[in-house]
């Protein structure tokens, strides 16, 4: 990666090809996914290579980040009329959604750190005494 200065990988040897599930959201299923909670919308498109890059950091993400966000996928290329509603103009960006609203937005490949400081400052935890804990 030493055309990327700044973006590391997970560690590990492909840990994060199992565990993590990224769900795929279409124009059907994309308000109700979004609509409740903290959600990590990526999108992209397979023939994107800093997509392909990025798809390792995002399952670290849905890793570390389980039961206090969600990371889910657009495929713009299957569904242009969500790219279009949300401007994207270039892949991969990433939205960071709070209860269906956009509170952050990126593009280009990111880093996991700076794409976990961002989810820190916009997705709170859960407080476990107030009973609203995962």
């Amino acid at each position: 990666m030493s055309g990327s200065p700044g973006l590391r990988l997970p560690a590990g040897n492909g840990d994060w090809m199992t565990g993590a599930r990224i769900e795929i959201l279409t124009a059907e299923t994309f308000d109700t996914a979004v609509s409740d909670g903290a959600v990590l919308v990526e999108f992209s498109a397979r023939w994107c290579m800093p997509c392909r890059m990025l798809e390792p950091v995002m399952h670290q993400l849905a890793q570390s980040f389980a039961g206090r966000l969600r990371v889910m996928s657009v495929d713009t290329d299957k569904q242009p009329a969500l790219a279009e509603r949300f401007e994207v103009r270039t892949v991969p960006t990433m939205l960071l959604m709070r209860d269906g609203q956009v509170v952050r937005r990126f593009s280009g490949l990111m880093s996991f750190e700076r794409l976990a400081r961002a989810i820190d400052e916009n997705a709170p935890r859960r407080d476990a005494a107030s009973g609203t804990g995962p």
